[in-house]
This record gives C-alpha cells, structure tokens and sequence, in this order.
C-alpha cells in the first residue's frame, strides 16, 4: 500500500523549516521537496497540515492536499500501464507536478493572492465584526480553497481575476458545489467584497470585477410575513400549559412590534427601557446604529407580564435554532397553514414545491412582519426605516413582503380618502 505523509527538514537560520513530501510504496521511497516553509510551532505533525498561526495555512493545507493526491494519481496510472514504478522513474514526475504548479498563476512580487488577503482581512477585523460576520467571511473563504483546489492551482491571483475566472467561478459553484442560486449569489457578493475591500487597501489594481457582466443577479427570497390578524392568532393561543412556548411566542410578539433583529432584542438590558416604558433605546450589534424605539402598547402588556420575573422585563433568552424550531410548533397551533409556492434553481433547473407557511416561520420574520405591516398602515418609509436600519427607499422596498395586489389596495383607499367628498 502506498502512502504520502509530509515531514519538515532542519530548520534554517530564520526559524523556517523545508516541507518534504515523503511517498512510501512496498520497500521503496521517495522524498521530494515542496518548496514550501513553515516554523514548526505553525505545523501539526499529527495532521500533517499548517496550524491556523500560519499567515497562509488554507492556502498551504490546500497544495499539500492537492500534491498527495496528484502523486497518488501518478502511481497509480503507472502500475495500471505496466510501466516503470521506481524511484528513479516517479522522482521526476512528482517533482515536475509541484514545480508546475509553483510557477503556475504567481501573484505578483510583494502582494499577496486572494485567499492570502481574505484570511488577512478576517484576521484584521476579528473582534470588531460580529460572530456570525465572521462566520460567514470564514465559509467563503473555505469555498474560495475549495474553488483553488478543483482548478489545480497554488494561488488566485488578484491578476487572473476576470470575466473568464467569473464564469469558472460559477461554473465550480453550480457544477461541483450545487449551491442553489441565492447561495450562489452570497458568495458572489462576498467575492466582490474582498476584491474592493484589496482594491481599497492598495493591494489589487485589476478592476475587472467592476465590469456590468461580473454581476450579482438580485433574486427574491422565498421569506413571508405574518400579516396583523395571523399576529392575532398567535396572541390568542393559550400556551400557559407549555411555557417553553409561551415565552417564545411572546419574544416574538416582541420582534413584531419593534423590528428588532434576534441578536438585537435578545440583548436588551433593563438600562436600554426608559423609566415610563416608552421608549427603547439601543445600539445595534450588526450596523453599530442607535436606535430609539417607541414601545407599543402591545410590547408594553408584554413586559407586564414579566416584570419581576426577568431583569428586563421580556420573555428569557434562548437559541435562535430553538427559538426557530419552536415558532414552526406554535404557527401549526395557530393554524398558519396557508400553503406557500418555494422556487429554486440549480443550473437551468427551476423546481417548484408548497410548503405550510408555518413551517416558513423563524425569528427574523418577526422584524419583516414589522416593516411590512408599518409600511400597509401607512406608517411612512423614512420613519420605519429610521428602526430598520435600511438605508435606501429601494433596499427597504425590496426588504418588505407587499404584492402588487397589496400595492394596489393601499392606493385605492389613499384615493377613495382623498376623493370622499367628490
């Protein structure tokens, strides 16, 4: 059986140590040289890949992956073609495969490649951003590798990031990754992030990605909101035998009126409500906003209900994933069943399925649920936007769930108020 495992040379003077590939097959051996360097406080022997320390770990642990596949391959077709497996004969062969892909797609002298500045990037804003931000600079980062693997090469440099790389790109993404297409559309956006967040910081002067055709298609999302009488609904249902989902329907109810995000309402301190319970002031989490929040009156029975029990007067925190798992139970009670069509597509295929829309319910629908149906009252834009945070009309228009149907409604009566002495 043949085996690849990777092992560092003597250090050099700086502390740097050579990583040499060592390719074991029966009683035979062959070691070449990577090229590569690491210290070996970054190097984890057991796993045989760069620790998180090293600046350009995903990179690396990427090419030693790729290598011991490729010289696995090599051996492979040569015993399946009867030709000459011996160390004199795979030695050039392995070493020809790595010295190719060295050479291949160079970033240029003194600027680091793409990946090696989206992992910088999250490494400078760590702290500053919040958790999931992180998380989700750290997902496409793991799919740019994954990206940098399947095209065999060592680096994506700034350089060869045109409209030929956007079609690859996704091509990876719908090919070999199967994203669905808003999925694919993140992570299009978050590519053009980084390349004008590089652009910004001196380090990229290839604007290509600017051009029209290197666009991020807008997709409407399949989400809902609850209009005013399904809210109703789920005040009304007597959850005071299952408190685990009374406190959460009223979190909810609580999301309703003030368009919080989860992250936003689940920090509320008893400092953040005025002393008469009518306004909310605090600081979002996401945007880093100051918000100041008139308490609805509905809100206010809330906080009735828990003074006393809780330091801030609202239902206890939980999880989101629980907090969304337990809304679906509570819609279901409440009958929310209405069906709802979902569309998808990968590739050229578009499927259609219909789903409850209790089963559609998290606790972001809560803050659409506020927007949209502030927006139906005739509350104005500005004024809900001033709590929302969106910081266009059209953002916020795009935000809202209002049919053309809706539209047409709010008109009517607009004119039918306007006209009703005519």
């Amino acid at each position: 059986m043949a085996t690849t495992k990777y092992y560092l040379k003597k250090p050099k003077p700086n502390g740097n140590c050579l990583i040499s590939l060592y390719f074991r097959y029966g009683t035979e051996q062959v070691v070449v040289s990577t090229n590569q360097f690491i210290k070996p406080k970054s190097w984890d022997a057991k796993n045989q890949k760069a620790k998180a320390s090293h600046e350009a770990y995903l990179e690396l642990n990427a090419n030693l992956d790729r290598w011991r596949n490729e010289v696995q391959k090599i051996y492979q077709q040569r015993l399946y073609q009867k030709l000459s497996i011996t160390p004199a004969d795979l030695k050039p062969l392995f070493e020809r495969e790595i010295r190719t892909d060295k050479y291949e797609a160079a970033p240029e002298k003194g600027k680091p490649g793409l990946i090696e500045f989206v992992n910088k990037y999250i490494k400078s804003v760590e702290g500053f951003k919040n958790a999931n931000t992180i998380k989700t600079y750290r997902s496409h980062l793991k799919m740019l590798t994954a990206y940098q693997t399947d095209t065999k090469k060592k680096t994506i440099a700034f350089n060869d990031i045109t409209l030929d790389f956007y079609h690859d790109f996704k091509r990876f993404m719908v090919e070999i990754k199967k994203y669905n297409e808003n999925t694919q559309n993140k992570h299009t956006g978050l590519l053009k992030f980084f390349l004008n967040e590089a652009t910004e910081r001196k380090e990229n002067d290839n604007i290509e990605f600017k051009s029209r055709r290197f666009s991020t298609p807008r997709k409407e999302v399949d989400s809902i909101y609850l209009n005013e009488d399904e809210i109703k609904l789920l005040m009304k249902l007597d959850l005071s035998a299952e408190p685990r989902l009374e406190k959460v329907r009223d979190l909810f109810i609580v999301g309703c009126f003030t368009g919080l995000r989860f992250s936003d309402l689940t920090a509320i301190q008893a400092e953040n409500i005025s002393p008469d319970f009518k306004y909310l002031k605090t600081k979002t989490i996401k945007t880093d906003e100051f918000l100041e929040i008139p308490i609805h009156p509905i809100v206010r029975k809330v906080m009735e209900k828990y003074k006393g029990k809780t330091p801030n007067h609202l239902p206890p925190v939980i999880s989101n994933q629980k907090m969304n798992e337990y809304l679906k139970e509570i819609g279901e009670k409440a009958n929310l069943s209405d069906d709802v069509a979902l569309f998808e597509k990968k590739g050229k295929v578009r499927t259609q399925k219909k789903v409850s829309k209790f089963s559609l319910i998290t606790s972001h629908t809560a803050r659409r649920s506020f927007a949209t149906n502030e927006y139906l009252a005739g509350t104005p834009s500005y004024a809900i936007m001033a709590i929302t945070g969106h910081r266009t009309e059209k953002a916020f228009l795009t935000y809202i769930k209002v049919t053309k149907k809706q539209y047409a409604r709010q008109l009517s009566e607009i004119w039918k108020e306007r006209f009703k002495d005519e």
